[in-house]
Parts: structure tokens; sequence; C-alpha cells
């Protein structure tokens, strides 16, 4: 079975900002419909904890998947 998740804007920024190597930067404080929808992607498994703090998130091998599948691209320039 496929499984199906709807991602939203907010959602999508935020994969954004890990994937473009900005995930280092998120902390505990952020605001509350940012935080809510950093837990829905850590839910479903497109966002986990860095290995290296709790503070620290990094993108998974499903947020790579997903990005192919929509065909975006993030540029580091």
């Amino acid at each position: 079975m496929t499984e199906v998740f709807t991602i939203n804007n907010e959602e999508l920024a935020i994969l954004c900002d890990f994937v473009g190597a900005w995930g280092a930067k998120w902390v505990t404080n952020v605001k509350t419909d940012k935080r809510r929808a950093l837990d829905r992607l850590i839910a479903n498994g497109f966002i986990e904890p860095a290995a290296d703090s709790f503070t620290k998130y990094q993108h998974t091998e499903k947020t790579e998947l997903l990005f192919t599948q929509l065909c975006v691209g993030i540029s580091g320039g």
C-alpha cells in the first residue's frame, strides 16, 4: 500500500530549510505553529533529531524521496 501524506506550504518551507542546511539552526523555542508543523514532520518521518544534539534536527531519506517526487531542488548558492 502507498503511504499518503499531505504536506502544507509551511511544512514544505521547513523541509526546505532542513535540506538547505538550515536545520541545525532550529531550536526548541520556535513559534507554536511552526513547532506543530515540525512535530508533524517528525511524526511522519521527514525530520529526525540529529545524532549530536537533542535540540538540532536533520532531514531524513524520506524527505529526499519526497523532494525527488516533487522535482524540488535546493540550491546552495
